[in-house]
């Protein structure tokens, strides 16, 4: 992943823009800078990303794009925008991107898959474009100033941007302290900061850059296409299908590639369907990866033992070989002094893992990482957002179904969701300021 920043409105010049790269946390070293004027635009490219830089420009169109994006299904968007078969291996993502805004403008994004958060400079028009993907992969963060607006891959650098209020959002930090399980799709721990949600763009008037806009919604799951009725074998092959489109997408198109491996179904899944697209390829297998120790002439511990078993089969099947990648001492410091506003992020293992496949000159590492909990959702948080969006019927049903009673219901969800709001309105009372008006979660 890339890292990216910019300014719009004053001042937005090379200082500021670099004191925002400067804050950008755990990117590569490779930083690129462009100024124009009121708009100033960087970022850092991650030294494991096929990009060569997160800046595009497109002359002709007076259009300058930064943006950490990796594109799914490209041959499709190709044939769409009339790309030349001789160029299509060697464009990178961000062109293609840049290009999609040049055809279609503020619809891009609906031409668009895979993971992505970008900003576009329009000379021209004297406006900024910026867009998340539908999921929300990669983060975009931004902040209004009186000169202007600032936006960044981390809240961190977005602080760093000049006249940015550092003020904590006091409700944000309650919630998360309380562990309602909810996350916001909008809000910061920082008032002023907020963030872009999954599947909106925001565009910005340069004449009036500080003017708050109201980011515009593109896409809702609902508008996923409806399958026919199928047998249960039909809709497996389907997913089969996209499952294994899917892989085939993320993975590069030379060098060494490594794979997670587990006890799990997601990571196994990926590991053996990128070693099938792989053979297909005539290429090597992956290199496989586990977070478990080196047993040697051990035994497993027997919590173990089922997983080292479930990780051989997953091996045997795809004919790779293991590397144990056990979390060291130093993981565990280093974890500890990890720094950060969000707490979270990978874990000691991944970081033995990421040093072991950096060893083996691999860059990328495919992971099922998540799967399971896409694929069976035990539901944290869908009691509480009913709760605070008042939809009592599906409240209703959805406790029916799960065996809650009004009891549980309470104890268990609706006093958790309002423990934030009497801690902050008990601390406000006790420092003589009155209570915050109440908000709906967002």
């Amino acid at each position: 992943m890339n890292a990216i920043c910019g300014l719009l409105g004053a001042p937005a010049g090379l200082p500021d823009l670099r004191a925002m790269l400067a804050a950008l946390p755990g990117r590569g070293k490779d930083a690129g800078e462009w100024t124009d004027g009121g708009i100033a635009l960087g970022g850092r490219t991650d030294v494991r990303d096929q990009s060569p830089s997160c800046l595009s420009f497109d002359p002709g169109a007076s259009l300058t794009l930064v943006g950490d994006i990796r594109l799914d299904d490209r041959p499709a968007l190709c044939d769409a925008l009339g790309v030349p078969r001789h160029e299509r291996s060697e464009i990178a993502d961000e062109a293609l991107v840049l290009r999609a805004y040049s055809r279609w403008g503020r619809e891009c994004p609906n031409h668009l898959l895979g993971d992505y958060a970008f900003a576009v400079w329009d000379a021209n028009a004297r406006t900024l474009f910026c867009a998340r993907d539908h999921m929300g992969v990669r983060p975009f963060y931004y902040a209004y100033t009186p000169g202007g607006f600032a936006f960044a891959s981390a809240v961190e650098a977005v602080l760093a941007a000049p006249a940015v209020d550092a003020d904590l959002d006091e409700a944000s930090v309650a919630e998360y302290l309380t562990g309602i399980g909810l996350i916001s799709a909008t809000r910061t721990f920082f008032e002023a900061v907020k963030k872009l949600p999954p599947g909106h763009w925001l565009a910005l008037d340069a004449r009036a850059p500080a003017r708050q806009q109201p980011p515009v919604r593109y896409w809702h799951p609902e508008q996923a296409p409806r399958l026919p009725p199928a047998s249960d074998d039909g809709y497996a092959e389907q997913f089969l299908a996209l499952y294994s489109q899917a892989v085939a997408d993320r993975l590069p198109g030379s060098g060494a590639i490594g794979v997670h491996v587990s006890g799990g179904l997601d990571s196994s899944s990926v590991a053996v369907l990128a070693a099938r697209e792989l053979r297909r390829q005539g290429r090597p297998p992956p290199l496989a990866f586990s977070w478990l120790p080196e047993l040697g002439d051990r035994r497993p511990e027997p919590a173990h033992a089922k997983e080292y078993a479930l990780i051989d089969a997953v091996c045997a099947t795809g004919g790779l070989q293991v590397r144990h990648c056990a979390m060291a001492a130093e993981d565990i410091v280093a974890l500890l002094r990890r720094d950060g506003l969000f707490p979270g992020g990978m874990v000691g293992n991944e970081d033995a893992v990421q040093r072991a496949a950096a060893a083996h000159g691999v860059r990328v590492v495919l992971s099922g990482w998540g799967g399971d909990e896409g694929a069976s959702f035990n539901g944290r948080g869908t009691l509480e957002s009913m709760l605070l969006r008042g939809h009592w019927w599906q409240l209703a049903a959805a406790c029916r179904a799960r065996g809650i009673g009004p009891w549980r219901l309470l104890l268990d969800h609706a006093l958790p969701l309002a423990a934030p709001g009497l801690m902050l309105d008990l601390r406000r009372l006790k420092r003589g300021k009155p209570r915050r008006a109440r908000r709906g979660f967002a």
